[in-house]
């Protein structure tokens, strides 16, 4: 009995036994290695999700349980409608950008079982309002140079959705635009003219028409002017010429009536094809002067081949009396301008004291970054370099003491007929020379060879036919050598007589700006007289009180403007002339910081595109030595 109840007993645990395995067999649904876990499931927030057209929404995941070998989790969408634009580094969470209106669906998936996923619905709504118009306050703009305005932009209709402006100008040498708020801007007027502003927001724009007028109120000794406008043209992108009158002028000696005429040249030198240069008269009859209309037209022609043009010319500096340069004899000196001189590093006269002690220093150079500048006081100092020696070169085209040694060139002053001439007072050595290689520049060595050797050259003073000296045939230039006394061969003479026909020698050109070295190589000098410098710093300086005809040059602070004006005069009841002081006061309302007075009276021409714009006093035009110009790439 005992034997059966045990039996039984043990029956029924071996059948619970295999109860249990099977239940617990059955509750983990017979795993095995990368079968679904029933349980693990993402959890989403939110669970779908509306977006605008434009924006973006985030939306956020979690594993449950959690299980870190399932992430970073992996994102999909299954629609153009929608971008997503960024996933957390985890995976964690992704944002939706709308893009179109319509429906989508966003996939979240685990990073090693792909089967837990979990879909999220996506609505994407366009709550845009479209910009029909643009409105401008006010509609159109006129403004002096110089002033300034503010325009301001209103979306069409108010509500429009995605609007932001910008604004530009079709001109930016007429007027400028800077945007100053969200739908502000301010545009500035620079220039005489007409151009547009426009304001955009995406593909919509609107232009507002802006003109561009110059006033100008000029204020001359305690007196406002109200100037008129006779002609204005922009000549060259960045040089503009401006005509005015001022009717009700006066020039305080009580001649002439009242009125004067101004004729003016702006020009930005930050346009890197604009110049400024200084242009030398060629031979004309029996010395070096040339009126300033056949000026324009032969540099015209001279340069055609180098892709510029002149734009502008005009007269350049005083000239000192013969009589005050050298003995009335030496007529080989003859209309002699102030100062030094050079165009585009070849030097054409070096400083200099007359007979009556007065040194001619000053002077307006053109650097070869093109800006100008003005100095009370510019130098020459000059050498010759030979394997025999060295010796000073003591001026270029010039009158030479004894001993001395001088360089000529092509565009020496001369005196007779058709060509420069090389001379001396006394019996000297004259060397030809060939062109330098390298092209004439100063404050460099520039190398010659030597072409012919004459000894005991006799120039015939006073100067009679045939004339003595060396007249240039083909030469690049020529060294002339004085000895120290009259019939000795030493000094100069000497040097020059130890070259031979075929040596290479070196000869350096500097110019100094205020006694400092300077490093322009290819300068532009031209001389100005004592009382030249009208306006230093801003200010009226050195008044000559005279009114005659006027021809001024000047620039700004910054030097990247520069102004040419000719002041008609000595004509009654149109232009009455000025002094100086008048013309700086004028100059200084152009724009000008500093103004340098070159020549008056009856030289005064300005020559613009070939045709004389102003009425010079003298009819015909005055032949002059030299000027100044403006060029251009064509």
């Amino acid at each position: 009995m005992r034997i059966n109840n045990f039996n039984r007993m043990k029956k029924k645990l071996l059948f619970l036994i295999c109860l249990s395995v099977v239940l617990a067999w059955s509750c983990n649904g017979g795993d095995k290695p990368g079968e679904t876990t029933l349980q693990k499931t993402f959890k989403v927030t939110p669970e779908k999700l509306q977006v605008e057209v434009g924006k973006s929404k985030q939306i956020k995941a979690e594993m449950v349980p959690a299980d870190p070998q399932e992430m970073p989790f992996e994102w999909e969408s299954n629609s153009e409608v929608i971008t997503i634009t960024s996933v957390t580094s985890s995976g964690e969470a992704v944002s939706i950008k709308g893009i179109s209106e319509g429906m989508a669906e966003v996939t979240v998936r685990g990073h090693v079982n792909k089967q837990i996923t979990r879909k999220i619905p996506v609505t994407v709504i366009d709550n845009t309002i479209p910009l029909t118009d643009i409105i401008v306050t006010p509609e159109t703009l006129s403004l002096d140079v110089g002033k300034n305005a503010q325009l301001r932009a209103e979306a069409e209709p108010k509500n429009a959705t995605g609007v932001s402006f910008s604004w530009e100008s079709d001109d930016e040498t007429i007027a400028t635009v800077n945007q100053t708020g969200l739908s502000t801007a301010t545009v500035s007027a620079v220039a005489k003219g007409t151009t547009s502003i426009t304001v955009k927001s995406g593909d919509t724009e609107k232009k507002i028409p802006v003109t561009v007028t110059r006033t100008l109120r000029i204020e001359i000794g305690n007196t406002t002017y109200l100037v008129d406008t006779l002609d204005y043209q922009m000549i060259n992108e960045g040089i503009s010429f401006l005509k005015f009158s001022i009717p009700q002028f006066v020039n305080g000696f009580g001649s002439l009536g009242q009125g004067l005429v101004v004729h003016s040249m702006e020009v930005d030198l930050t346009y890197p094809e604009h110049k400024i240069e200084v242009w030398s008269a060629k031979m004309n009859g029996t010395d070096n002067r040339e009126i300033p209309f056949n000026a324009f037209n032969r540099v015209k022609n001279e340069i055609d081949e180098s892709a510029r043009k002149p734009v502008a010319l005009t007269n350049g500096d005083f000239y000192v009396l013969d009589q005050h340069i050298a003995p009335p004899e030496y007529g080989y000196l003859r209309r002699r301008p102030h100062g030094m001189e050079a165009t585009n590093g070849m030097l054409i006269q070096t400083p200099f004291t007359d007979i009556l002690g007065h040194t001619h220093v000053e002077a307006l150079i053109i650097r070869d970054n093109g800006l100008p500048d003005y100095t009370p006081k510019v130098s020459f100092t000059g050498s010759v370099k030979a394997e025999s020696g060295s010796f000073t070169l003591s001026e270029v085209n010039s009158f030479a003491n004894e001993g001395e040694l001088v360089l000529f060139n092509n565009m020496a002053y001369s005196y007779g007929p058709d060509s420069a001439l090389a001379w001396s007072p006394y019996i000297s050595t004259m060397v030809s020379l060939s062109y330098p290689e390298a092209g004439w520049q100063v404050n460099a060595p520039m190398k010659f060879k030597v072409t012919k050797i004459e000894h005991d050259v006799k120039t015939e003073i006073p100067p009679k036919a045939p004339y003595g000296g060396k007249r240039f045939n083909g030469e690049g230039a020529i060294l002339v050598g004085n000895p120290t006394s009259p019939g000795l061969d030493n000094g100069s003479k000497k040097f020059l007589s130890s070259l031979n026909v075929g040596d290479e020698i070196e000869i350096t050109t500097e110019v100094r700006v205020n006694g400092n070295k300077i490093n322009d190589k290819k300068l532009n000098i031209i001389g100005v007289d004592v009382r030249g410098a009208m306006l230093k710093n801003g200010l009226e300086y050195n008044t000559w009180d005279e009114a005659h005809p006027r021809t001024a040059f000047g620039y700004t602070k910054d030097q990247k403007k520069a102004y040419i004006i000719v002041v008609d005069g000595r004509q009654a009841h149109y232009s009455v002339g000025a002094t100086t002081g008048q013309v700086a006061a004028i100059m200084k309302a152009l724009g000008a910081y500093t103004a340098l007075n070159l020549d008056g009276g009856g030289s005064s021409a300005m020559i613009v595109n070939g045709v004389t714009v102003n009425k010079p006093s003298d009819n015909p035009q005055r032949p002059v030595a030299n000027g100044v110009m403006v060029t251009t790439k064509k």
